[in-house]
């Protein structure tokens, strides 16, 4: 079967590039062919952005041509070019990522909720991320709409709890939890090659916070290690940096150190598979439900701490040990019912 994935394939963002290459992974490896709907977000960058974040562009784009094999014979760039000509497909599939948050999506909302297509067209979601606690409406598509488009999926699979709950109090449609993608599998070899631990505290920082890179830098005199800040055009003084990172540098930088402190889900997804000792930092409370959902799901609650903790808080959790053989269970039983619930959905 024809599967065409849509989301967010064409960012210059480590994470979302994780989950598209893993969803696209996931598909073939289920036995179908896999390709990507090129539907991009306005990407029109300033002549200074163009030379700070260029040779980024040029890595990520390296890296899609390498894997990202299949694109839709058309690019498109708004809903209406998508509806006025969409690819032919068996199943169109959205997710995962936040492709129904609307303050990423914005005006190409409706477009993630598959408002588009042949009604034959089979549609399911896999992984797909609200990104928020609560649905504040969007000015792209109402919630009328939203609730009819939902009517026409197959299947309606969500990555966190809390969009669970959305989908059945605000659209009075049922869906099931499952696992983000790039957690449907044990390790990326392919990626990293062969890892050599580097002895390194790993800081991956997304939203700004100078209190972040004080308490990681503390934490890593402690144990006389260097710390490295990965995946971030900032320059705190006193870390290593090689910004910016191919795809899979950045991977190859998670899956190897000594310890991670991260605010990333997509950090906290590869310490996880890793077996890399991590410590949460919440910047920014409204932007953490999906990590909170899964260290939840691993039993792993304890190790997100917010501003409001001491250096001695975050150093206790630093310290603590991780019970891997309890974690990599869960995740098994996790990763084998994501799977079968995403074979179920593509059949």
């Amino acid at each position: 079967m024809k599967v065409s994935i849509l989301t967010y394939h064409w960012e210059d963002n480590y994470g979302a590039t994780m989950q598209a290459y893993a969803t696209y992974r996931a598909v073939e490896t289920l036995g179908h062919q896999a390709e990507f709907i090129d539907l991009r977000l306005p990407y029109a960058p300033s002549i200074s952005q163009r030379i700070v974040f260029g040779l980024k562009r040029r890595r990520f784009n390296a890296f899609r041509k390498r894997f990202f094999k299949n694109l839709s014979l058309i690019t498109y760039r708004n809903v209406d070019e998508l509806r006025n000509n969409p690819p032919e497909s068996d199943c169109y599939l959205v997710g995962s990522d936040q492709t129904w948050n609307p303050n990423i999506a914005k005006d190409l909302l409706p477009a993630f909720f598959l408002t588009f297509g042949d009604d034959k067209t089979r549609r399911v979601t896999y992984a797909t991320s609200i990104g928020q606690n609560s649905w504040e409406g969007s000015p792209a598509i109402s919630d009328t709409e939203i609730r009819a488009a939902l009517g026409h999926f197959h299947c309606i699979l969500l990555r966190e709890d809390s969009a669970v709950d959305i989908c059945r109090n605000k659209f009075d449609h049922e869906a099931e939890q499952v696992i983000d993608p790039v957690l449907l599998f044990p390790d990326y070899p392919e990626l990293t090659g062969p890892l050599t631990p580097s002895g390194e505290v790993v800081a991956y920082k997304l939203i700004d916070d100078p209190g972040f890179y004080e308490i990681a830098k503390i934490i890593a005199d402690r144990r006389g290690l260097p710390i490295r800040s990965i995946g971030s055009v900032r320059r705190p003084k006193g870390f290593r940096m090689d910004y910016p990172e191919r795809p899979e540098d950045w991977v190859r930088r998670l899956a190897t150190a000594e310890m991670v402190l991260t605010d990333s889900f997509h950090g906290t997804v590869f310490s996880l598979l890793y077996h890399r000792p991590f410590v949460i930092y919440v910047g920014d409370p409204t932007r953490t439900t999906r990590i909170e959902s899964l260290l939840r799901q691993v039993g792993l609650s304890d190790r997100l701490l917010t501003s409001r903790n001491t250096v001695e808080e975050f150093y206790a959790v630093a310290d603590r040990p991780i019970d891997w053989v309890s974690v990599d269970a869960k995740l098994k039983t996790l990763r084998d019912d994501s799977f079968a619930k995403l074979k179920s959905a593509l059949q």
